[in-house]
Parts: structure tokens; sequence; C-alpha cells
């Protein structure tokens, strides 16, 4: 379809019938009674969304300029593509990642990754190495989405989804989601597994669905009868880890147990096979995954996930802006190496781009008296300040999305505060009654001023 054609298209179909897909991959989402009738019988469900992009900002460009108030700024250069959603973000200056800042095992990456969403230190551990030579272990402890998921995620087919953009590294540097201390969640890098994993015991004929579901449930009478043969002869400390595993199973019990979507919920087509390893697929990959998460929220198929683009290890180049550097390497460059500057700027602003286009979904399926976007929250989070620096003070955190807790359109300012302090706020948004989260040595309690 060419791109008149495509823009006509378009303009004759109303936001309510349509969640266009990257390269003209149109996904029929009619009005959906299922959420319609939800919001008249009780308030609709709301969700959350983490992001990560790695290896700091250019701060000139990604912060706002002209801010004579916390409600009147301009957008930076970097996130010009979010002007249309101005007043649904809240932009911070001066929020430290504080358990990143006190001792403990690790470089300063990895610290600042580990404990970008945990608010914890890392473990003591051999097994990761950075490039001084500083090793440590998994995060300590669990991430803010999965506490939110505890809560919330047993009312939706899957508790959460994790999704990744070249997000490859098995490496405490490649992972921003975790179940508990040292359990951390690989993120999914292909969307077609994305789509397997939301629609493919729904869809196609009766007999595949149901022979795949037999040999998902056969897997688990066996691990089943494992673990009650082992149980009898484990001490107290690996009967935990036992019943941890049979958490889980019992879980996927669950998922197996639900059959179909709700009503006026179709499945979309499938997207095409990509290679997850592909620089120049990271474009089609990213789009893919983002649309697929508005089909999964609009559906009500999960109501919290997180989406990272590439690791703190970031061995990435970006041939499709014509940035042909390493990430990582780029951004050790100082301010004045003006060639490495343009092209963090540009990976930058693709970045917020990406942001853009969740939000442009979210906001083009109805809910209630609204849409989507109205009740879900997003948190972007990186895991140092700047790149050349690795600082952990000052950091670039950005929320953006629904009102209903926080008031939003505002760029504030604080003096050394914790960020662990914004993740119990994110927590209350989410109906989660924390006073702390984290470390409490470096949590006083919710962020002021964002209520």
């Amino acid at each position: 379809m060419n791109r008149r054609r495509r823009h006509l298209v378009r303009e004759r179909m109303t936001r309510r019938d349509l969640l266009l897909g990257a390269s003209g991959l149109a996904v029929a989402l009619p009005l959906l009674p299922s959420l319609t009738a939800r919001a008249q019988d009780v308030a609709a469900p709301k969700r959350l969304v983490l992001m990560y992009t790695p290896n700091g900002v250019v701060p000139d460009a990604w912060k706002p300029t002209n801010v004579t108030s916390e409600t009147s700024f301009e957008l930076g250069p970097t996130h010009r593509e979010l002007a249309p959603f101005k007043d649904r973000l809240i932009f911070f200056s001066g929020v430290d990642l504080a358990i990143a800042l006190s001792a403990g095992p690790g470089g300063l990456h990895q610290r600042g990754i580990g404990g970008l969403f945990t608010g914890r230190e890392l473990q003591d551990g051999t097994q990761f190495v950075d490039g001084c030579g500083q090793r440590a272990g998994w995060a300590n402890g669990i991430s803010v989405d999965q506490e939110v998921a505890r809560h919330i995620g047993q009312e939706t087919l899957l508790p959460s989804l994790e999704l990744g953009v070249h997000a490859l590294d098995n490496d405490v540097q490649g992972r921003i989601a975790y179940a508990g201390p040292g359990q951390p969640l690989p993120p999914m890098n292909d969307p077609l597994s994305v789509y397997d994993r939301l629609f493919l015991s729904v869809r196609g004929d009766d007999s595949a669905s149901d022979r795949l579901k037999r040999r998902r449930a056969s897997v688990l009478d066996a691990v089943k009868d494992q673990f009650t043969a082992l149980e009898s002869r484990l001490g107290s400390a690996d009967r935990e880890k036992l019943d941890a595993h049979l958490t889980l199973v019992r879980d996927m019990e669950r998922r197996l147990a639900v059959s179909g979507l709700p009503e006026g919920c179709p499945v979309p087509e499938q997207p095409p096979a990509l290679d997850p390893a592909s620089e120049e697929a990271m474009p089609l990959i990213a789009d893919l995954e983002i649309d697929l998460l508005a089909i999964a929220f609009a559906c009500d198929l999960t109501r919290v996930a997180s989406f990272q683009i590439s690791t703190s290890l970031n061995r990435v180049r970006y041939p499709w802006l014509n940035s042909m550097g390493e990430g990582h390497l780029l951004s050790h460059a100082g301010p004045s190496n003006e060639s490495s500057r343009a092209e963090l700027m540009a990976r930058d602003a693709w970045h917020s781009g990406r942001l853009a286009r969740l939000l442009q979904r979210l906001s083009e399926i109805p809910e209630g008296d609204g849409t989507a976007l109205d009740n879900t929250l997003v948190l972007w989070g990186n895991e140092v300040a700047v790149g050349n620096t690795h600082a952990h003070t000052d950091m670039p955190f950005l929320l953006a999305g629904g009102t209903w807790s926080f008031r939003t359109g505002r760029a504030l300012t604080y003096s050394s505060a914790s960020h662990n302090d914004l993740l119990v706020s994110v927590l209350n948004a989410m109906g989660v009654p924390a006073t702390t989260f984290g470390n409490p040595d470096v949590c006083t309690g919710p962020l002021s001023g964002l209520v």
C-alpha cells in the first residue's frame, strides 16, 4: 500500500476501529465491548510499563528547556515526538540512584541497572565481570513491576510481559525485571515469540490448541511428581526454593485453564519472522512489540510490562540512523566530541519516539469515557545519568501516561532525592499500599510533590 493510499485509509477509519501496526500491518481492533462494559460496572484497570534505555543521555538535549515554572517548559530536542503528549509527562531533576551510590558489589553500570527498578544492591558473586574488572551477581530484590504483578497479575492471563529489543545479554547488565532476589526475568526479543505467548493457545484450530495444552500439561504433571519425590529429602532452605518453583507451576496451570479471548478481541495477524540479533531489524521489532503490548492491554491479557532497548553492555549500532558506533563506546565520548554527541542525540530521540508510539497506541484504545492511556503509567529510566561520567546523580527519569494519581505536564526539581521514593510512589499509584521499597536505608517513603 503506497503512502498516499495509507493516509486516506487512516482518514476513513476512526481510532476506535484501528491500531496501525509497523510497516503497514493493520491490526483490526473494533470498539471493544469488554472494555466498555467493564468501565460501566467497575473502575478501569490500572496498568504499568517500565521502559529502559542504556548508557545515559545527552542532558542538555534530554532535559526540558526554558523552564520558568513546573508547568511552563518546552521539550528538548530529544523529545520532539512526545509533543502531542506533553501534558501527560513528568520530568525529574535532582533524583539520584542512591542505591548505586552506596558501597556494594559491581561496577557502575552493573550497580545502576541492577538497582534501577529493584532499589536494591547487587548480590556478591563472581559470574559477572564489567569492563573495569568489577564482579557481581544478580540484583538482590524484586523489581517494582513484579511487585505490582504480585498484587494485580493474577487477574489476567499473564501476570506480566517482558519485552526486549536486542536485549540479548544473559548478564546482570542485561536484566531489568526480577521476580525476587537473584531471580532475573529474561525479556522476549522476538515479536513472534511475544505473539505466541499471547495468542498461541487461542488461535488456529481447536485440535492444535488442545494438543498444545495437553503437551504443556503433561510436562507440568511430570515436574510436580518430581517435586513431590524430592520434597521429603530437602532442608528448609531448599524447600523454600522448591515452593517458589511450585508457585510458578501453579501459575502455568492457571494460564492453561484460560481459554479464548475476551469478546471483541480478535486474534491479530501473526508478525513476520525476524532475527532478534539483527541491528537492522531493531526498528521493526520495537514497533511490533509496542503494538502487541497495546493489544495485550486492550484485551486485558496483562496489566504489567517492561520494555527494554539493548542492555548496559550495549555493543549495538543503529544503522537506520546512520549511527555506526557501538553504543557503549559512543557514550564514553565527552561533550566536545561533536560526532559522537550527534549520534547519541539521534539515538535518544529514537528511543523517545518509541515511547511516543506506545502513548499513541494507548490513546487509540477506547476505555470508558477515555482511553487506555488514561489508565496506564509508564516509567522510563536509565542505569547512569551520563555515559562518560557514569554518574548516578540527577538521573533522567520520565513518567508518562495516566493522570489518576499524579499531576502530569510538569518538570519537577528535587535536591538529592532517592529514586527508591519514586518507586514507592509508583507502587502507591498502582494500588500497592507500600511505605518503602528496596533497601530501606535509602528510602523515606513516597516522593513528595507528585500527587
